[in-house]
């Protein structure tokens, strides 16, 4: 089954609802049905009129990757959606989101903001891959220095022995 993306264009400032509804699948109790959304943003100058040409020529540093991960509870079977009350309903917003939550700000952004924006996401991204090289690189070396080590103690070989 090939899986099919799902895009949305929202225009600032919009405001979106929507219900999810799940395929049929085969339920085991012990198992937590979950599910990630990858949500992508990108900052567009205004008064674009071809916003699928923009993602087209979006450099991978331009975007913003958010992974909204859910958790879906089976309900009981005398339950039904339609009579859930209005307070156990859970506003998108609300969602767990992974990565950085940015506050509200105004969608009026100009170019020096929007330029100054993504200096900082470049440096940040440049500063994130860094560090995940060095922690990379501190594993290797961890991993060099047990073997080393073990390697070095007096009447162990690698090969297992047994009595």
């Amino acid at each position: 089954m090939v899986k099919q993306e799902q895009i949305l264009v929202l225009d600032p400032p919009t405001d979106l609802k929507f219900k999810v509804m799940l395929q049929p699948f085969d339920y085991y109790s012990n198992e937590k049905s979950k599910h990630k959304f990858m949500v992508q943003t990108i900052f567009a100058p205004p008064n674009i009129p071809d916003m699928e040409a923009v993602w087209k020529e979006a450099k991978p540093d331009e975007l913003m990757d958010s992974k909204l991960r859910c958790v879906f509870e089976m309900s009981n079977e005398n339950d039904k959606l339609n009579d859930m009350e209005p307070s156990k309903v859970v506003p998108l917003n609300a969602a767990k989101q992974d990565g950085p939550v940015s506050k509200p700000h105004s969608v009026s952004l100009n170019d020096t903001e929007t330029r100054k924006f993504m200096e900082e996401c470049k440096r940040l991204q440049g500063e994130m891959m860094k560090l995940l090289e060095e922690n990379r690189h501190l594993r290797d070396e961890g991993l060099r220095l047990r073997k080393v080590a073990h390697s070095d103690k007096p009447g162990y070989t690698s090969a297992a022995c047994f009595r």
